[in-house]
């Protein structure tokens, strides 16, 4: 009798522990009718970036098509169920490598010490070289949306060489004015919906930047504030005619992920805002990013409130590169890119594209 228990409890630990680690396949990734496209490209790696052990995930129709890797939002995100669901079609034109960055998903077990933006921008750096050897291209196609556009926008900066073009999707310029909106948009929404523990919260916090003193005296980012402000943003941003078509819980349901990542995403997305986000305090593109010796790509949500799409703009409109051009997306907020996934798409095929097939 205890023995026979001893073996189920023993089987169904055994089977936990498969489901935690297995069962993981690539998302079918369908054209705009739904019909299922057939991958040439079909790719889960686990690979060694700067000494850490990482996910990447490849898929498209011709292995031949230029190679775009999409650096994710967060810190801490993944979007890689929001690319194989609401870019399907992009397979097509484009091979789509998508990365769990060091610290989140299934690349969760790095070194927290290691979760530096300049460690992130190396290991763009790094795995751009490796993606452009694996696929016998010249160059690739860079895409950073939201946290991706930060360390995707240095590494286009410091290794244009290796891009056919940089686009950036919600391009975040600086922290602190973009931050001090999004502080207002909270307090003032908050106080029109009657709010009051979200009014008090924000106002006892203040407009970033946000600091506070260690034991030492040394003063550091602190990043239970900005948690405070960032969970909050989503709600009071405006309402955009286009987010009706799009679930964010998906980022939780790639079916790439094992149960294991899936809690290793969440796990990654908390630990990023709180400990990497607030690196970005005094971050200011318009003084890093004056020029970029790449084509410059940058997608401009109407709605986006949390890169503020009017920030964007600005710093596009001084910015120096040897081609540019900036495209609204006029029905959306900060993921845009997924919710007129049509636009987007269209764009990307009929101005971006074109740029390898004159260099290959």
């Amino acid at each position: 009798m205890h023995n026979g228990i001893y073996r189920l409890i023993v089987s169904l630990c055994i089977s936990f522990a498969f489901l935690f680690v297995s069962c993981t396949h690539t998302s079918p990734i369908k054209d705009f009718d739904g019909k299922p496209l057939a991958l040439e490209v079909d790719m889960r790696r686990k690979l060694e970036l700067n000494g850490c052990k990482q996910w990447i995930y490849a898929a498209g129709v011709d292995e031949d098509n230029p190679v775009i890797l999409w650096l994710d939002g967060g810190p801490g995100g993944s979007e890689l169920s929001w690319v194989r669901t609401y870019l399907g079609p992009l397979h097509k034109s484009f091979t789509i490598v998508c990365w769990d960055q060091r610290g989140t998903a299934g690349s969760f077990h790095a070194n927290t010490a290691s979760l530096t933006v300049e460690q992130y921008v190396l290991d763009v750096i790094a795995l751009s070289e490796m993606l452009a050897r694996e696929f016998g291209q010249e160059k690739i196609y860079l895409v950073g949306h939201s946290w991706g556009s930060v360390i995707g926008l240095l590494a286009a900066q410091r290794r244009p060489d290796l891009f056919y073009a940089y686009i950036a999707a919600a391009q975040h310029v600086n922290s602190i004015e973009n931050d001090g909106i999004g502080w207002q948009m909270i307090l003032d929404g908050a106080r029109r919906e009657g709010d009051l523990k979200t009014v008090g919260r924000m106002e006892k916090l203040g407009p970033p930047p946000y600091t506070k003193q260690l034991k030492d005296g040394s003063v550091v980012p602190d990043g239970d504030s900005y948690y405070q402000v960032l969970k909050r943003l989503y709600h009071y941003s405006p309402a955009a005619p286009s987010d009706g078509s799009f679930s964010s819980t998906k980022m939780f349901l790639a079916s790439e992920h094992s149960l294991g990542s899936r809690i290793n995403l969440a796990r990654g997305l908390l630990r990023g805002v709180k400990l990497v986000y607030p690196q970005l305090a005094f971050l200011d593109m318009e003084a890093e990013v004056k020029s970029l010796d790449c084509p410059l790509f940058l997608i401009n949500a109407r709605y986006d409130m949390s890169c503020v799409a009017s920030i964007s703009e600005r710093w596009f409109l001084k910015v120096e590169a040897p081609l540019k051009q900036m495209v609204w997306l006029e029905n959306s907020g900060h993921n845009g890119v997924f919710t007129e996934a049509e636009a987007f798409i269209a764009f990307l095929n009929r101005e971006v594209r074109p740029l390898s097939n004159k260099i290959e």
